[in-house]
């Protein structure tokens, strides 16, 4: 395409009104899923001819206009990181030749960062190898002109160009970016795996950070971290978008982290009703208290409004005591002089998880066992460490007793209860019933290894497409899934589940076999049949919590749609219009409008 006056006019108008809009990518610590930092991009106004960045830079490289633009780009992606005043570093896309120009301006990037409120050193000056750059010591001073400044350095695109290896010795850059297509089906081929294995390892001896760019499968995704490498980006992860957004839980269940179920339950049962002392009490009226009563571990102390101030134990009072002179010195002085002035305190409201959450992050050796629960600010009762890792404990014994121990997910048991939990608290809730297609004739043809591997690819897809808070991933048991939708989302994110198994589940097949649509075997009559690749049936209810009963009434709903999804050819959703079944009595049935298509 040529350009012409048009194009140049047109970026004109769009530096002169600042009309570039800079989207952010998430780049993933591969251990964790933890987000490390995230890419600014930029994109011209959405009417605009130039609102690919391609044909953007290609219009300001044309008619020398790179500098302004590249400057208006850091100067709006740093203003619209710091509002987003999120973690982690932010990178920003350089062109080296801009740092070989003698008119570049000095510290700008510095001036936008202070009057942003950043710190210098969350900065990541990213430098493409698709540039080639000549004057190579120019090219480094201007480089060391940015670590001056505390910013850090990364190549990007390593091994799109011829000297990479070179531009890696001499810079010495804190990050390396592998180019995307070495990470293109890394699974697959074992050149590109033996390509990425030797550049991580350099890494390793000279102290880069590599990150995997481009990564699009879960398959890649593993495979990279298998490798070793740090750092993850791509749209498997996150895909470019105006607000920096947390995917940590998604890349969690992507990378196969264990994560276990929140544990919501009440902290009643691990709450003694202890009475409490006045901060004024005198420490000897406290003493005797421990004395008459052999089995209080401790005491809260408040202030005059019951707000807690302190905790105090059996055994601080007796060490106390037990110095020369120190009943002498303690006895009449008044408790808060005695008391441990930092406890633990937590909001009863507050669930299980939450708590053992606090308790993590508070201890240490001289941590109580006990810490404060207070009701609106005021002394509750006591709570016990110790019972609530008992509690946490029998309930991840209790999980991996009822989980599925292909996938971990929840099995039967607690799919039901979760279930009845939401119709007695009447919760609005869509139930998807998913289940695979020709899988028994595939599981015979493959074997179970390979099918267990379609399982686990279903799995996985499923809970990246699934909203991680407000939905609930079961796995009732070889090919069938549930997912409980807590919002309005079931069917475009069942949909996204169909097409994204269908484009994946190919990679599970011979080529030719993938070409032919399908494979001949004999079935168990021994008569030769072909089966059609694997496709997914998926179906749809939305239970009236008013009207349904128990769990048993909503699985006769997601198996009533269910059937229908498999009675059409190839990957189906059906949406069951009835709101519960038949013998459900109480009045007439509400329906939802019926949604059926393949």
């Amino acid at each position: 395409m040529g350009l012409s006056d048009f194009h140049r006019n047109e970026l004109l108008r769009i530096l002169q009104h600042k009309l570039l809009t800079p989207l952010f990518q998430p780049l993933v610590t591969l251990t964790n899923g933890q987000i490390w930092g995230y890419e600014a991009l930029i994109r011209g106004p959405s009417d605009s001819a130039l609102h690919s960045p391609i044909l953007l830079f290609k219009t300001a490289l044309a008619f020398d206009l790179l500098e302004p633009l590249e400057m208006l780009c850091r100067e709006l992606s740093i203003n619209a990181f710091a509002e987003a005043a999120v973690e982690g570093f932010l990178f920003l896309n350089v062109n080296p030749k801009l740092l070989l120009t003698s008119d570049h301006p000095s510290g700008l990037t510095k001036r936008f960062i202070q009057q942003a409120g950043l710190q210098p050193d969350r900065i990541v000056i990213e430098l493409s190898e698709q540039f080639q750059v000549e004057d190579t010591e120019l090219f480094i001073s201007a480089v060391k002109h940015y670590r001056e400044f505390g910013f850090k350095v990364a190549i990007d695109d390593l091994g799109s160009g011829f000297s990479g290896l070179k531009l890696w010795s001499e810079l010495q850059p804190d990050i390396v970016k592998i180019d995307r297509y070495f990470i293109d089906q890394l699974h697959r081929d074992p050149i590109k795996k033996a390509f990425v294995k030797n550049i991580i390892e350099i890494a390793k001896n000279t102290g880069s950070s590599i990150v995997a760019e481009g990564i699009e499968t879960s398959e890649e995704l593993i495979t990279c971290k298998e490798l070793g490498a740090e750092l993850g980006q791509g749209y498997l992860l996150g895909r470019p978008e105006a607000e920096c957004r947390d995917v940590s839980a998604k890349a969690a269940q992507l990378l196969r982290i264990e994560k276990s179920l929140p544990f919501n339950e009440s902290l009643e049962p691990v709450i003694s009703k202890v009475a409490f002392v006045n901060e004024q009490t005198l420490a000897k009226q406290v003493a005797q208290m421990f004395a008459n009563d052999n089995n209080l571990p401790c005491v809260a102390v408040v202030d005059a409004w019951q707000q807690p101030v302190g905790i105090v134990s059996k055994s601080m009072i007796n060490e106390r005591f037990s110095h020369q002179f120190g009943r002498a010195l303690y006895e009449k002085k008044a408790i808060k002089h005695c008391m441990e002035q930092a406890p633990v305190v937590v909001e009863r409201k507050l669930s299980m998880d939450n708590v053992s959450a606090i308790l993590s992050a508070e201890a240490n050796e001289d941590a109580s066992l006990y810490f404060i629960v207070t009701d609106n600010g005021k002394y509750y009762g006591l709570g016990s460490v110790r019972k609530v890792l008992r509690q946490i404990s029998e309930h991840k014994i209790q999980l991996a007793r009822y989980a599925n121990p292909l996938t971990l997910l929840p099995g039967n048991v607690p799919i039901n209860t979760q279930i009845d939990k939401l119709l007695q608290q009447e919760q609005s809730f869509t139930i998807a019933y998913i289940d695979i297609d020709n899988f028994k004739p595939y599981n015979d043809q493959y074997g179970y290894s390979k099918g267990d591997l379609v399982i686990e690819l279903l799995a996985q897809i499923i809970q990246s497409e699934s909203d991680t808070v407000a939905d609930f991933i079961g796995h009732i048991g070889g090919d069938d899934f549930i997912v409980l939708f807590g919002s309005d989302q079931a069917e475009a994110t069942s949909a996204r589940i169909l097409k994204r198994f269908e484009q994946r589940v190919k990679h599970y097949y011979l080529p030719e076999h993938v070409q032919q649509g399908g494979f001949s075997a004999m079935d168990r009559l021994g008569v030769a049949s072909f089966y059609p690749l694997i496709t997914l049936s998926i179906g749809l209810a939305t239970p009236d919590p008013l009207l349904c009963r128990s769990h048993h009434d909503v699985a006769a709903l997601a198996s009533a749609a269910k059937q229908q999804a498999k009675k059409q050819t190839g990957s189906s959703i059906f949406v069951n219009k009835r709101r519960a079944p038949d013998n459900c009595q109480n009045g007439l049935n509400t329906v939802l409008p019926e949604t059926d298509f393949a």
